[in-house]
């Protein structure tokens, strides 16, 4: 493992030799859902709301040739969604669930007519602090969910000198909830395959 880190981490200095490269702030907001449908108990839960959150952070960007953009980034995120709990014909109780997380996408990019940039790439996600939230009820839900997660991203991007604009759409490879885990606001247990989707806006500014 060490012998491979190292040799990937040789490769990666040998390529940034030969490629310009930029550093910068990001900052954006996302529209994200929670996508769930399950049943526990004769309790349904569904897909609810969408919600606004927001990221800020660093970039990196190596352009090679003119062409090939590789971007690693680290970025503070705050997003989430709700989830509907109901009997089949009436919703009982909402939730609305937020996630604080470390994000750190990297994106491979072509760019085209000079200032386009068509990209797409991974997002490995380490999860700060999670709640629920229900009128004047918060639960810390942070056990409920994986430490570390793996997502995807793909999108198009807009380089104009110092500036970048991203608009990407970002998902899960797999279920973010542990299992065998509390419903909230109830004593009903259940095991859910639950994933995270959104759109990403965002902007940078390279600093150099």
């Amino acid at each position: 493992m060490k012998k491979t880190l190292s040799i990937s981490a040789l490769l990666f200095l040998a390529l940034s030799v030969n490629a310009q490269f930029h550093f910068g702030l990001r900052a954006g907001l996302s529209s994200s859902q929670v996508k769930i449908d399950e049943t526990s108990n004769g309790l349904i839960i569904t897909t609810g709301d969408n919600k606004f959150g927001y990221h800020v952070g660093v970039f990196t960007q190596f352009i090679f040739n003119e062409k090939w953009v590789l971007m690693p980034e680290a970025l503070f995120t705050s997003n989430g969604g709700s989830i509907d709990l109901n009997d089949g014909s009436n919703v009982l109780e909402v939730w609305n669930l937020s996630y604080s997380r470390l994000d750190i996408p990297v994106n491979i990019g072509y760019k085209f007519l000079k200032v386009f940039r068509l990209q797409a790439g991974v997002v490995p996600s380490l999860l700060l602090n999670a709640d629920a939230r229900s009128e004047d009820v918060v639960q810390d839900v942070k056990d409920n969910y994986k430490k570390t997660t793996w997502g995807y991203q793909a999108g198009l991007g807009l380089d104009i000198w110092m500036l970048l604009v991203d608009l990407k759409y970002q998902g899960s490879f797999g279920n973010v909830h542990n299992s065998n885990i509390q419903i909230p606001g109830s004593e009903s247990l259940y095991s859910p395959d639950t994933r995270v989707n959104m759109w990403v806006l965002s902007v940078g500014i390279r600093l150099f």
